[in-house]
């Protein structure tokens, strides 16, 4: 992920955001997982900065939306315990990967609202990109 579409994307996502009345950080993260944007709307959550990035992170590292962990872990537990407290991963909804040829080239994380609000938000953000 270019720096260029590091910060369309978070930008993209902000707009949607502040349309939906809600507040939210909004990150961009490279394949490996590196910060390359991070915009946190006045107002909101502290936490969502190291939320968000970890979103982020989940989703470039695994190549999938973090909103597919409830279904990924379903009746096994087991998976989430083995996973959790692992830094950088966090298996809720709001941080989506970016694709190109079926390659990650790096994901965008949100947090701040409800779990669907963040996905709608990243899913924004993601749009911008196509």
């Amino acid at each position: 992920m270019t720096e260029e579409q590091a910060l369309a994307a978070v930008t993209a996502a902000i707009a949607k955001a502040r349309s939906m009345g809600v507040r939210v950080t909004a990150v961009a993260v490279d394949a490996g997982g590196h910060l390359k944007a991070l915009v946190r709307m006045d107002g909101a959550p502290f936490h969502g900065v190291t939320i968000s990035t970890d979103k982020a992170r989940t989703a470039a590292g695994f190549g999938k939306p973090t909103a597919q962990w409830k279904d990924r872990i379903g009746t096994r537990p087991h998976v989430l315990e083995g996973l959790s407290g692992r830094d950088g991963f966090i298996p809720i909804g709001g941080g989506v990967p970016v694709l190109r040829d079926g390659d990650v080239t790096g994901a965008i994380g949100i947090s701040g609202a409800t779990e669907d609000e963040d996905c709608e938000i990243a899913a924004a953000g993601l749009a911008i990109l196509a």
